[in-house]
């Protein structure tokens, strides 16, 4: 885990806070403008496009909050898919059982997923490392067999209560009080939109409040936090819970608007692939992985119809790990600095690494 770390931990240090600069506020204004103004676009030309751009936004919410407990807190979590999946069938089983309204049922979904990361972390966060993700897979696994066998139906001797290896189909979409449709799917898009933001900004300020300070300060050195008074176990459940209830979020926006909720939701491929879009986007930026995110869903649309694309997929990511250790969110700061160097530092990674295979030093 620490080589993990020292690999691609450096972009915290040297990408991270981006969003808190002045020219960081301007350009995070900047890309919801511009998001703003493609989604009536694609509305408009290509519907479907509407579609992958809603998609974007909840992949990025929840790589976001992966990124909040992996790279502030060093907690490699492969269980979000159970918080994302948990807060998706809250609110299919909401919005046909209770009310559509998006205040009602959005901020229970945020509270599902806070609850079912409070009692994964609860039980895993005493474990470190490889031990602490192989504990949140199997509690993902856990969560996901629960809804494929539809275990609470067995238990509320109900007929149906996830739907069972079918799932949840025909789940409507949100209201709000009958004064906004979200059926209207560009009004649906605008909620994402706003509510991925929002996200982003409360995350960043956590991040580099003192409960953040502190996260990073368990990251890098738990004995010495736990030596000066720090409740490290505590921070850490903490810490997940928020994380997950970002998850739950995420699952409340993608299942309406799917209109399904079903088990492969809480399968530990989501988490996996999760995992590829934080690497792939610069672990400890909170940007990075929402710009990872754009890139994997942006290659599955556009490379689906091509066979294997996995492989081409897994291709960018090698050499992103090779070339790019700090990820996307790493060359773009890159750039940013120096441009006028960019073949060069490009041409340099790529002299390093072949130094590096041959045994050079």
């Amino acid at each position: 885990m620490r080589e993990l770390f020292a690999r691609f931990g450096r972009s915290e240090r040297s990408a991270g806070n981006q969003i808190l600069t002045t020219g960081g506020r301007y350009a995070l204004v900047a890309i919801v403008g511009l998001l703003a103004l493609l989604g009536p676009v694609a509305a408009i030309l290509e519907p479907f496009w509407l579609f992958v751009l809603v998609q974007i936004l909840v992949f990025a919410l929840l790589a976001l909050s992966l990124d909040f407990v992996f790279g502030y807190a060093g907690l490699l979590s492969f269980g979000h898919a159970a918080m994302f999946g948990a807060g998706g069938y809250a609110a299919a089983i909401l919005v046909a059982e209770v009310t559509p309204n998006a205040l009602v049922v959005l901020p229970l979904a945020m509270l599902t997923g806070v609850v079912v990361a409070a009692v994964i972390g609860w039980f895993s966060v005493r474990a470190r490392g490889i031990y602490f993700a192989m504990l949140t897979l199997a509690f993902a696994q856990m969560f996901y067999v629960i809804a494929f066998a539809d275990v609470p139906a067995m238990v509320a001797g109900a007929e149906s209560v996830t739907g069972g290896d079918n799932g949840i189909y025909g789940v409507a979409l949100y209201e709000l009080f009958g004064i906004v449709d979200f059926s209207d799917r560009i009004n649906y898009y605008f909620m994402a939109l706003a509510l991925v933001t929002l996200s982003l900004v409360a995350l960043v300020r956590l991040a580099n409040s003192p409960f953040g300070r502190a996260l990073q300060g368990i990251r890098e050195n738990e004995e010495r936090m736990a030596f000066v008074g720090y409740d490290v176990q505590r921070y850490k459940v903490v810490g997940f819970a928020i994380s997950g209830g970002f998850a739950g979020l995420a699952g409340g926006l993608y299942v309406p608007f799917q209109s399904l909720a079903h088990p492969q939701l809480l399968h530990w491929t989501v988490s996996g692939e999760l995992v590829v879009m934080l690497l792939l986007g610069g672990m400890g930026t909170l940007w990075g992985p929402m710009l990872g995110a754009t890139a994997v869903i942006l290659m599955e649309e556009m490379l689906a119809g091509v066979a294997a694309w996995e492989i081409i997929l897994g291709g960018v990511f090698v050499v992103v790990v090779i070339f790019a250790p700090r990820g996307l969110a790493g060359v773009v700061v890159s750039l940013k600095n120096d441009p006028r160097n960019a073949l060069k530092n490009a041409k340099d990674a790529l002299l390093t690494y072949v130094r590096k295979v041959r045994g050079e030093r």
